[in-house]
């Protein structure tokens, strides 16, 4: 039996240092600031406090007051630079208010436009429960957490979130390996997740879009598999059980499905004397997905659709009242720039700005673009399976185009549903085909290619944190102590120890070097045996 290929020691490096990345913006980026981040820690509380389980059904759940004892800035867009380092109002640690403190249960209400009062709903029972099944599961592990400082509680979540997200490097480097990319990019493969720095950030928030991400990388190395000739019942079993645990999560898996059948299609056809093995394993991936698959039956026969809109207890009315004449340009142009820029990066004060980050959305997008087109008329992937790993993209960008384009025909909402963050369930086929273009280069600039990519990070989180500190934490006077004052500021309101996220720091800043060292005496041809620079003793087997 053949030995399973050794996991690059650089690798586990890249891993540990996207940990630091994640870990390191849970302070950079004050509680709230994540989309629906505030909604989605109350789903988790209630659910843990048994209002939320069973399931409630849409347009009768409301977030709670002791929820806003977990951050000190405002959950929806900003009006500006919040120069938070000004702030002095914000609690010493250890003072905060816990959950039973700010209210505990009781109805948060908002001032509507028109000066009425009005409970706040949390929509996000449109979702399926595994998430805040979970989640409940990670606060059940404080004791007493209704009386901790709630903020606390809220960062012990985001932790748990940068776990979920933990494997994404490894995951990526091994489907380029299934692949059979050319080394080294599978190792450049790895790296991807530290070029989005919007990534980063979602997953160090507490946001149901973690635990889908990590799914559908899962579910892509499996497909990768399944398309390279791996028809096995272990493979068929393991796709089943992500494929129902993606279904449990959000509405954005009913893509997977057609997707694995698709899968399963073509290597039947490329291997027309396996048609009955692969015809069994599609039997067996459908049945251990059924338990997800029954989920979205149950809201068609109870709710009359298959995902019901989370603020209303019965279908809105979305008749179609604008076409395309009123507008329809602008929302198509609209759709097409946000789910760009809110791929790579994040406009948090949704003024649409074209500023650093926004610039170097475009040169991300440039070079995946590039890599893509190399791909799919080189084809060092073959073009049939490089189609069916992008299949998810189309179909993620469709399904929101769909939900967008809907609320624009009825209410001429010309920004609903627009976040780039919607297709991450498909960046691991999108990005490893995208780095496949590289194969063409001849070996000598190949090398080079992990080593850019790192580059190319550092260049998109420069620019992303750029725009980040002077949103949020910079003082008002620009003076020479403004950063000193700012990054005091962080640590004050961190809900850690200060030398927690100073450790954070200090360990990413060591993994960073390490990385770039490894990579670079690669780049430049340096070897001290016949084995690749940085290869360890660790195997992968799922490779």
């Amino acid at each position: 039996m053949t030995r399973p290929r050794a996991v690059p020691v650089v690798v586990w490096l890249i891993v540990l240092l996207h940990l630091a990345v994640m870990l390191g913006q849970t302070a950079v980026f004050p509680h709230l600031r994540s989309p629906d981040e505030r909604q989605h820690v109350d789903l988790i509380l209630q659910v843990r406090q048994g209002d939320a389980w069973p399931w409630p059904g849409p347009g009768t759940t409301y977030v709670t007051q002791g929820v806003t004892a977990g951050g000190f800035v405002e959950a929806d867009s900003l009006d500006g630079p919040q120069h938070l380092a000004d702030r002095q109002d914000v609690p010493p640690r250890g003072e905060r208010l816990s959950y039973l403190d700010a209210g505990g249960t009781a109805t948060l209400t908002a001032e509507a436009p028109d000066g009425s009062v009005a409970p706040v709903f949390n929509q996000l029972v449109q979702h399926p429960p595994l998430y805040y099944l979970l989640g409940a599961g990670v606060v059940g592990l404080v004791p007493d957490w209704q009386d901790a400082p709630l903020d606390q509680v809220w960062l012990l979540l985001r932790w748990w979130n940068a776990l979920l997200a933990l494997p994404l490097p490894l995951l990526l480097f091994a489907a380029a390996r299934r692949l059979r990319l050319p080394e080294p990019l599978p190792v450049a493969a790895a790296l991807v997740p530290l070029a989005i720095p919007e990534l980063t950030h979602l997953e160090s928030a507490v946001n149901n879009d973690n635990l889908l991400v990590i799914l559908g990388a899962c579910a892509t190395l499996l497909v990768a598999r399944v398309l390279t000739g791996d028809l096995s019942r272990r493979t068929a079993v393991l796709l089943g059980l992500v494929t129902m645990l993606a279904l449990l999560t959000k509405g954005f898996a009913l893509m997977f499905p057609p997707w694995i059948l698709l899968a399963y299609a073509v290597a039947g056809y490329r291997h027309r004397e396996r048609l009955r093995t692969a015809a069994a394993a599609l039997l067996v991936v459908a049945t251990l997905a059924l338990p997800g698959i029954f989920w979205w039956v149950r809201n068609v026969v109870v709710h009359g659709m298959l995902q019901p809109h989370g603020t209303h207890a019965t279908p809105p009315d979305l008749t179609p009242v604008h076409g395309w004449a009123d507008g329809g340009l602008v929302w198509l142009g609209r759709f097409s720039e946000r789910m760009v820029t809110l791929f790579f990066v994040q406009d948090h004060a949704a003024t649409r700005e074209h500023d650093a980050s926004w610039w170097m959305a475009r040169v991300a997008l440039a070079l995946v673009l590039a890599g893509l087109v190399t791909t799919l008329v080189r084809r060092p992937v073959p073009r049939l399976d490089a189609l069916v790993l992008l299949f998810p993209v189309p179909a993620l960008a469709g399904i929101v185009a769909r939900g967008s384009w809907e609320q624009f025909a009825a209410f001429h909402d010309l920004g609903a549903a627009q976040q780039g963050r919607y297709l991450y369930t498909g960046l691991a086929g999108l990005m490893v085909l995208a780095l496949a273009g590289a194969a063409v280069l001849c070996p000598r600039r190949r090398r080079l290619v992990p080593a850019a990519l790192l580059v190319l990070a550092c260049g998109m989180h420069l620019a992303y944190q750029h725009d980040v500190w002077h949103l949020y934490w910079m003082p008002h006077d620009a003076g020479p102590g403004a950063l000193v004052r700012a990054l005091a500021a962080v640590g004050h309101w961190y809900a850690f120890p200060s030398a927690v996220p100073l450790a954070v720091l200090g360990a990413g800043a060591a993994l960073a070097v390490a990385v770039a060292v490894t990579l670079t005496r690669s780049a430049v041809g340096e070897r001290r045996s016949g084995r690749p620079a940085g290869v360890g003793a660790e195997p992968l087997a799922a490779a």
